[in-house]
């Protein structure tokens, strides 16, 4: 029996134009097709209504939530197919992409924390329903060019990508956002150990550490070091304290190649 399902892109996707990858990974893994999709810009009110639909408000990663979706633009799509919402479901990965298990959305295009972590999929088709009723009332239009022009050419959603470049390597992550394959931890590994090797040639290995800790001061201390430091690099490197806990515990693991499940 056909069915619908809603996903949502947060801006993230648009900035690091990973839509038409994501699109085209659901489509092949899924056979769903998109039956209509629209802008929708949230206020803070609107994405605490959208969140609160599901108790997903409470976290300590909230306010940075907040902060990714107010006055900036969604993406909602409305799927079509066999049992669309619950493979949509199975496809998005683990919220922490550290635990995303191989073949869903948050284990590949380099997604590497729970804020910018590139999706959204309505729990239950009740759920779907309320949750475009919110999105409806924020409409903008259908502007999908609109969305493309958010594209910055570079892998905007990666936290790892701007400790790095905080540190001093801008160039290691550069314009290979369209990588499609389940390198996410492989490529989240790496900068985590190339981090550490950074941070001893410009004095910030105990503010790295602090930052590995979730320690909301390192924060402060790398931007004031980092060149031309925007808002939207510090929400990202905010948003990766909440990502560090798992990836300092995944590195500890004997084998890193194991992989959690897609709750």
């Amino acid at each position: 029996m056909s069915e619908v399902g809603l996903t949502v892109y947060g801006p993230e996707v648009g900035k690091s134009g990973l839509t038409d990858c994501i699109d085209e990974f659901i489509r092949r893994e899924t056979g769903l097709e998109i039956t209509e999709r629209f802008l929708a810009i949230h206020s803070c009110a609107s994405i605490t209504s959208f969140y609160s639909l599901t108790g997903s408000t409470g976290g300590k990663h909230w306010p940075i939530v907040l902060d990714l979706f107010d006055a900036r633009p969604a993406f909602a799509t409305i799927w079509r197919g066999p049992n669309a919402l619950e493979r949509l479901r199975k496809l998005k990965g683990n919220t922490q992409p550290a635990h995303a298990a191989v073949g869903t959305v948050r284990s590949r295009f380099y997604c590497d924390n729970p804020v910018t972590n590139l999706i959204h999929v309505s729990d239950s088709p009740n759920i779907m329903d309320l949750e475009l009723a919110i999105l409806r009332r924020r409409v903008v239009g259908p502007d999908q060019y609109g969305w493309a022009s958010l594209n910055s050419g570079s892998v905007s959603h990666s936290s790892l990508r701007v400790l790095l470049a905080v540190l001093g390597d801008h160039d290691s992550y550069d314009a290979h956002c369209v990588a499609g394959d389940d390198t996410a931890v492989k490529q989240a590994l790496w900068a985590l150990d190339r981090a550490e090797m950074l941070s001893v040639g410009c004095g910030l290995s105990a503010t790295l550490q602090a930052y590995f800790a979730g320690e909301q001061n390192s924060v402060d201390t790398l931007l004031r070091r980092g060149d031309d430091v925007s808002a939207w690099d510090r929400l990202l490197l905010e948003a990766g304290l909440h990502a560090m806990c798992h990836w300092s515990s995944f590195r500890m693991r004997p084998s890193a190649s194991h992989r959690g499940t897609t709750a």
